[in-house]
């Protein structure tokens, strides 16, 4: 058991924004904690975008992971190549940082600040709200053996699991075709000259696209409807602005709730060098798009046998195909996540359409005070904040979490010139991370 001021219920990214935030503000290492079993903070989303192949963020230069805005990542990278070209780029809103400068300079931040000190490696099962002596949270892990202690929470736990049409989802069981469906976001190879049918429009079904055209195989995009309209982020722009993310939190939680089921629909950016390839693939008659679902599916001559029926016009049929790649994402339950489904059943937290009905601070209603916050952060905070699950989301959130922390606890905050010092250095060595990295090509 060891007590501490704050917890971080989580080991990814959010982890590191709130850790980061809350030194540079002025809590000393020792009263933080970050409990979860990863090995750093960007094991988990290193291990997606390698599987997926992706190269750059779709956001812009202000998601990064120093603990201030500026410098931004496009006037770091600048700095660390030495060219104006991401300054060009970033003035003209048309700048994608690099996946792998992205995640030297958390890797740098993570180092210089602690992080690993201060990480317990061991996943949190269950959270329970205590007020006696003072209010305070006890954090057990999955077999209810306490862990610590810690006056305020985030959870910030990531996605939920990833998700399979259902009848995929029963092959998978079958050991004999499991091995040909995949999730876009799991380890994968395509055969030169093999024929996959790839599920979805968003972001990772279109780099899957074109991992698969380059690798030399042949691609048939499957839709459940006519394809979405193009959107480079996740959400419009606008909500990535504080004005936005006011406007959107003045609606009523159900006017959110439709509001985000119409701007978080799969998005497929209009992008060049996506372009380039699917085009090369149409002209070389191995990419096609058909509008269905699988409905059936059994072993074939290539691999698989699929029946993809239509609601919008005639059924394509069955095809025979070497494998299927899901575009589907992850659950967007917060039911699926255990820690928080416990949290629902202990406490009767309002939960609607899967979702947590949230404070407009992101926190818990009933377990969530002044003195002691509980809040959530990424995916399950969409309903406060539509980008939640970004970079900037998280940082958004992760700002407002340790403010109102060091104003519970009256903290002596950390003086502007030690604060400027701590940017600039942990800058400095970024740059430094980042000069030592292959150039990321921008593919707008």
């Amino acid at each position: 058991m060891q007590d501490t001021t704050i917890a971080v219920v989580g080991d990814g990214f959010g982890s590191l924004m709130v850790y980061s935030t809350a030194v540079y503000v002025g809590f000393r290492r020792d009263q933080l904690a970050i409990y979860g079993n990863a090995e750093t903070a960007v094991a988990t989303y290193g291990g997606y975008a390698g599987n997926l192949g992706q190269t750059v963020l779709r956001s812009e230069s202000e998601s990064h992971f120093l603990p201030a805005d500026w410098p931004t990542f496009a006037q770091l990278n600048a700095w660390a190549r030495r060219s104006p070209a991401p300054l060009v780029r970033s003035v003209a809103r048309r700048y994608n940082p690099g996946v792998p400068e992205i995640l030297a300079e958390a890797v740098t931040v993570e180092r210089r600040l602690g992080w690993g000190e201060r990480h317990v490696p061991t996943k949190v099962g269950w959270i329970r709200r205590q007020l006696d002596p003072i209010p305070h949270f006890v954090l057990y892990d999955e077999q209810a053996a306490p862990l610590g202690r810690a006056k305020h929470v985030a959870l910030a736990v990531g996605h939920g699991p990833l998700t399979f049409p259902r009848v995929l989802a029963e092959t998978r069981e079958n050991p004999v075709l499991a091995d040909r469906i995949v999730q876009a976001y799991e380890p994968k190879t395509y055969t030169p000259g093999g024929r996959y049918v790839v599920i979805g429009a968003g972001i990772a079904s279109v780099n899957e696209w074109a991992n698969a055209l380059e690798a030399g195989a042949k691609v048939i995009s499957l839709l459940r409807n006519p394809a979405p309209e193009e959107q480079d982020l996740n959400t419009p722009r606008c909500f990535f602005e504080a004005y936005g993310i006011d406007a959107y939190q003045e609606l009523g939680f159900e006017q959110r709730v439709a509001f985000l089921g119409k701007i978080l629909k799969g998005t497929s950016p209009s992008r060049k060098g996506w372009i380039e390839i699917v085009r090369e693939g149409i002209d070389e008659d191995r990419f096609d798009q058909l509008i269905g679902e699988i409905d059936e599916l059994k072993a074939g001559p290539a691999g698989l046998q699929i029946h993809v029926g239509s609601r919008h016009g005639p059924a394509p049929g069955w095809l025979d195909v070497t494998g299927v790649v899901c575009g589907t994402g992850f659950t967007r339950s917060a039911l699926a996540i255990p820690v928080v489904r416990r949290l629902v059943d202990e406490y009767g937290l309002p939960v609607q359409d899967g979702r947590l009905v949230l404070r407009s601070n992101c926190g818990v209603p009933g377990l969530d005070r002044a003195d002691s916050r509980l809040c959530v952060m990424g995916l399950l905070a969409n309903t406060v904040v539509p980008h939640g699950d970004t970079i900037a989301g998280l940082k958004y959130i992760a700002r407002r979490f340790v403010a109102d922390c060091s104003e519970a606890e009256q903290l002596r905050r950390r003086r502007l010139p030690s604060r400027f010092a701590m940017q600039l250095s942990l800058a400095g060595d970024a740059v430094r991370a980042i000069r030592a990295t292959r150039e990321s090509e921008q593919i707008t």
